[in-house]
């Protein structure tokens, strides 16, 4: 309930981006300027900023000033909070001076993990416009820059505001960097500011120290107690160090030289490395592998991902992997806590107490994670929370890895004894069981080694049944055709019809060719699996295919009249015997169920991915409830009792089409009679 909250309360609190509803005054200028009086000691820039996006860092201090792009700034409520972006932006604010107040004020800019920040200041009298970028003075700060070019060697960036009797200072401020583009800071007379950054050294140092001090205890115990667990830790802990070195400023503080060289490396590896270190820390803790198996798997993923992370900033690219790598850590954060609560409920040693650290470093890393989204603003109450956060953490897993590791000395005293003594009865136990699995494992091995003697005893007595069928069924087809063959080759003159018979030779002849077809195509297999179709593509005119169809269809239903509609232009892989025999099965289904005066409809079209046959007829169609039902196999509808067939012929185009990548369904769309459709794939076939 409290990461909910927090999330709640940093949506309710996002800000910083929304314009303000000011009035753009005559100079461009829409945020009203702070004003500085004598009794001020330090005023937000929040509420006086707007801010310009330069996606393309081409834009100049000229441009921006005076150019167009100076009347494309937007105004903002509270500070600036882009989240992770890899464009530039620019901001600005006035600052005016009242009479009487301090003569020298400082601009202390924030966060500390910006790559480059250019100040760009000019001062006028209070009634002036805005002057030209010649009047500017720049300097430039940043965690890539120099520690040398910071007034104050501070975690933040202070630009000093000497105004020598001016009553107004005009700021531009160039922010770059490859982390999350963020903006706030103060206002201060100089004892204030000293102040501030007295204390928040002390507590940068009391912060640190603390870490230090955890590391350095368990690297001891973890020497003294060989326990993995601590060292572990330890390794968990110098991240959290790196992290305040590089992300917190400190690593300016104390060296100052190589800082700008080492901040986005150290920051990387510590974020990177802490995701790894912290994954393999849950598992060993929580020893998820036997606890929660599941949550183990998942768990393989932070730990690649955080190796990956590391490689990603040795070799400069962190930016690519920080947004991945805290949502997903953000996600784990959250298992991790659930797991340990669900733990706890069953007993395990520490688990209830890994959960309240871990709960503590989640608020932390989820307020960071929030600011890094540009969902809550960039204040130093964000890092404050954050690193009291950190050390609650490390407090209560000190506890909770002691707690853990006291008890599982106790239980494993325990479990020795209790294994010493059970020793000879758990190994004739043992003994028994595998004796027992061994027969009932022998058992299970023969019934399913009958089992599979006699379904290949079953599929090998089918296949030699259809090859006896197919025998049978050729030899007398056979002797017919042959004995067609000599009819017309002697002529059909002395039948009583003359040319009637001989035609009607040529309509037996057809009949034949197609009952030795179907022979073929209905007793074919594939000679390495169980009795099926076997496929035997070429490429082929569809077209050409439809045509044979309609031929053969004249055999059985020569007054049949037959209309065919479009094309297909390409060339199709398929088979051209199984196609021809679905074409042909649509079409005699039409010829037999549609009205004998009224003509068969074949469209034909092509697109993209498949092509297509329809066959329509103007019976009466069938019944919503059967149109799926009629490409079953055996499948007769009541009311085509009267008419011959077995109910195969629809089944069989339905398999042949999905045999060619495609499918065969009742058309519900067409409302004009019965039409059934063939589609098949595309699948390599390009020729024209």
């Amino acid at each position: 309930m409290l990461l909910l909250r927090l999330a709640l309360l940093g949506v309710l609190s996002w800000t910083p981006l929304l314009p303000a509803r000011a009035q753009p005054a005559a100079d461009g200028w829409t945020q009203p300027p702070m004003h500085l009086h004598p009794d001020t000691r330090v005023v937000p820039i929040g509420g006086h900023l707007e801010y310009l996006v330069d996606p393309d860092r081409t834009l100049t201090l000229a441009d921006v000033v005076s150019g167009e792009a100076s009347h494309r700034f937007q105004p903002l409520r509270g500070n600036l909070n882009r989240g992770f972006t890899l464009t530039d932006t620019w901001v600005r604010m006035r600052v005016t001076r009242q009479e009487g107040a301090d003569d020298t004020w400082y601009l202390e800019l924030q966060p500390s993990f910006l790559d480059t920040v250019e100040s760009y200041v000019a001062l006028t009298p209070a009634d002036a416009g805005p002057p030209p970028a010649a009047a500017y003075d720049r300097t430039v700060q940043g965690d890539s820059e120099p520690t040398a070019n910071r007034m104050v060697r501070f975690r933040s960036f202070t630009q000093p505001l000497a105004f020598d009797g001016a009553g107004q200072a005009w700021i531009y401020v160039h922010v770059h960097t490859t982390s999350a583009t963020i903006l706030s800071g103060q206002v201060y007379r100089l004892i204030p500011l000293m102040n501030h950054i007295s204390l928040q050294s002390i507590w940068l140092g009391f912060v640190l120290g603390m870490a230090l001090a955890v590391l350095i205890s368990n690297l001891i115990h973890s020497y003294w107690l060989l326990e993995r667990i601590y060292f572990i830790y330890a390794l968990y802990v110098l991240t959290l160090i790196g992290l305040g070195l590089g992300s917190m400023g400190a690593l300016a503080q104390l060296l100052p030289g190589p800082a700008p060289e080492l901040a986005n490396l150290i920051t990387g590896t510590s974020v990177c490395g802490g995701i790894l270190i912290g994954a393999i820390l849950t598992e060993e803790f929580l020893n998820l592998r036997r606890t929660l198996p599941l949550v183990s798997l998942l768990n393989r993923i932070p730990i690649v991902l955080g190796g990956l992370g590391v490689i990603a900033t040795v070799a400069g690219h962190y930016t690519i992997a920080g947004a991945t790598l805290a949502t997903v850590t953000s996600a784990y954060m959250l298992i991790y806590i659930g797991s340990g609560i669900l733990l706890a409920r069953r007993g395990h040693p520490g688990a209830l107490m890994y959960s309240l650290a871990f709960g503590s470093a989640c608020m932390a890393g989820l307020m960071g994670f929030l600011r890094t989204l540009g969902v809550i603003p960039e204040i130093s109450v964000t890092e404050a929370v954050a690193q009291s956060a950190s050390l609650v953490h490390m407090i209560l897993m000190n506890v909770a890895i002691a707690s853990r590791v006291r008890l599982s000395e106790k239980e494993r005293k325990e479990a020795q004894a209790a294994a010493l003594s059970a020793s000879v009865h758990a190994e004739q136990r043992a003994l028994d069981m595998v004796a027992l699995r061994t027969r009932e494992l022998s058992a299970a091995k023969e019934s399913l080694e009958q089992a599979l003697a006699a379904e290949r005893q079953a599929v090998r007595e089918q296949i030699q049944f259809i090859d006896m069928v197919s025998h049978e069924y050729r030899t007398p087809v056979s002797i017919i055709r042959t004995g067609i063959d000599i009819l017309q080759i002697k002529g059909a003159a002395g039948l009583a019809d003359g040319p009637k018979g001989h035609d009607l030779l040529k309509r037996m002849a057809r009949a034949v060719d197609r009952l030795v077809e179907i022979i073929e195509v209905g007793l074919r297999r594939e000679t390495d699996r169980s009795p099926g179709l076997n496929l035997e593509t070429r490429p082929l005119r569809l077209d050409g295919v439809v045509a044979e169809a309609i031929r053969s269809l004249r055999a059985s239903h020569p007054d049949q009249e037959v209309r065919v509609e479009g094309g297909v232009p390409d060339k199709v892989l398929g088979d051209p015997a199984l196609l021809k025999t679905s074409i042909l099965n649509l079409l005699e289904n039409a010829a037999k169920y549609g009205p004998p005066d009224q003509p068969i409809r074949v469209e034909m079209a092509q697109t993209a991915t498949c092509s297509m046959v329809r066959v329509i007829d103007a019976g009466a169609g069938v019944a919503p409830a059967d149109r799926e039902r009629i490409f079953g196999k055996f499948v007769r509808l009541s009311s085509a009792e009267r008419i011959p067939g077995i109910g195969v012929g629809l089944y069989l185009v339905r398999r042949i089409a999905e045999l060619h990548g495609g499918r065969a369904y009742y058309d519900d769309a067409r409302q004009d009679g019965c039409c059934l459709v063939l589609e098949i794939g595309n699948a390599s076939g390009g020729d024209r």
